[in-house]
């Protein structure tokens, strides 16, 4: 599994649950998209939040360092080199699947901590290094293809780095052909979108608008293109083996988690109430839990599973028989008489509630193969247990037709 940088690590560990939970509402909305609205929703995020104000602010700042000249300089630089620390933390973001932009703080922009931007421009520098060389030495085409092929993986690497934190891996053009590979198609999307902004922004350039607009504009067009990687790596976190903090599997994984913890809570408190000898209570904490979730046969079995240890064996028989006529009631008849004959291999004293529910079993278990001994067992008695019921004959005859 890929690990956040610790950067980014110790700045949100402690809140990750806050941000999760104001981030999950995003995720319920694009759950059920298909992946080219989710990759639009990558693409436009950062017209809101701390993504929105950071563009605005740094395309001013960047201006007054232009109008400024030369003593303009070191500004810009600082605005710059904030500005790409910044997109990288909006692509952890993306990654780890927070669908809210983060907001700029100095924590973000210590130089000490994030330092991937820096490595990232000692890998072009790198790659430069390589085309010259390739271009001294082999001539032209050798050193166009060799641009081109850098340029084609370009994005790869700004990935790898901004997953592992780690310049060798992020020049290591394994790592780039792995990851391109675990993208597939989405490479390909991230590829367009980079060439759509640079030709959009080249057209835009041609009117002439106003310098902070054109600012503006580029350095949206920059977070745009860092947050849709981000995105498209978050879409294909599983065949990349990526660890996501937000997630609609991570989100249901969690609530399942806690709906579990308050089931379990509910049969320990009518485990105390049966220790206690308060069985009306114990059994109307059990009734209402299922009655909460409509009484499903689902919810039967993992309560009888649950009280089958309990000391007092009533209440398993009792759950088994209102499960068994749940069953019935549903038609699912084959489960029922999977049921009874169960409990009967633990209680051969068992039998369903009511006669029409022990007659029904017993016909389902005389036409089933191999089932007939529960038919017998439940009709032994049946005029005994159920004393005037009109059905009698029928269960009579029945158990003469068994032998």
């Amino acid at each position: 599994m890929q690990t956040l940088p610790p950067s980014f690590e110790n700045r949100y560990s402690t809140n990750c649950f806050r941000i999760e939970s104001a981030n999950e509402w995003g995720n319920i909305v694009t759950r059920g998209l298909p992946v080219h609205s989710k990759l639009f929703h990558h693409l436009i995020r950062p017209t809101r939040g701390g993504a929105a104000a950071v563009v605005v602010v740094f395309a001013f700042l960047l201006f007054i360092a232009a109008k400024a000249g030369l003593v303009g300089i070191p500004l810009a630089l600082i605005v710059i080199s904030w500005f790409f620390k910044y997109a990288y933390i909006l692509f952890d973001h993306t990654v780890r699947g927070f669908d809210e932009p983060p907001t700029l703080d100095i924590q973000m922009v210590n130089p000490v901590s994030e330092q991937r931007p820096l490595g990232q421009v000692l890998i072009l520098g790198m790659i430069g290094f390589g085309v010259y060389q390739a271009y001294e030495h082999l001539g032209f085409a050798a050193g166009l293809g060799l641009a081109l092929g850098c340029l084609f993986f370009l994005p790869a690497s700004v990935a790898v780095l901004g997953l592992e934190s780690n310049i060798l891996k992020a020049a290591y053009p394994v790592a780039w052909f792995q990851l391109v590979r675990g993208l597939g198609w989405l490479y390909g999307a991230v590829l367009l979108v980079i060439f759509g902004y640079g030709l959009a922004l080249d057209l835009l350039w041609k009117f002439d608008l106003w310098p902070p607009i054109e600012a503006i504009l580029s350095l949206f067009a920059v977070l745009s293109v860092f947050s849709f990687l981000g995105g498209a790596l978050y879409e294909r976190r599983d065949e990349l083996g990526i660890e996501t903090w937000v997630s609609p599997e991570r989100t249901a994984a969690r609530r399942d988690k806690e709906e579990q913890r308050l089931h379990d809570k509910v049969v320990l408190d009518a485990y105390g109430l049966m220790r206690a000898d308060a069985h009306l209570k114990c059994w109307q904490v059990l009734t209402d839990w299922l009655q909460s979730r409509g009484s499903s046969p689902e919810d039967y079995r993992w309560l009888c599973e649950r009280t089958e240890t309990w000391d007092d064996s009533r209440y398993i028989t009792r759950l088994t028989e209102e499960r068994v006529a749940r069953l019935l009631t549903l038609k699912r008849t084959g489960e029922a008489l999977d049921v009874v004959a169960k409990r009967l291999n633990l209680d051969p004293a068992f039998r369903p509630k009511s006669a029409a529910d022990t007659l029904n079993i017993a016909q389902l278990a005389a036409r089933g193969g191999g089932a007939s001994r529960v038919a017998k067992v439940l009709l032994s008695d049946f005029a005994a247990r159920f004393a005037g019921d009109p059905r009698i004959p029928v269960a009579q005859a029945l158990a003469q037709h068994l032998g």
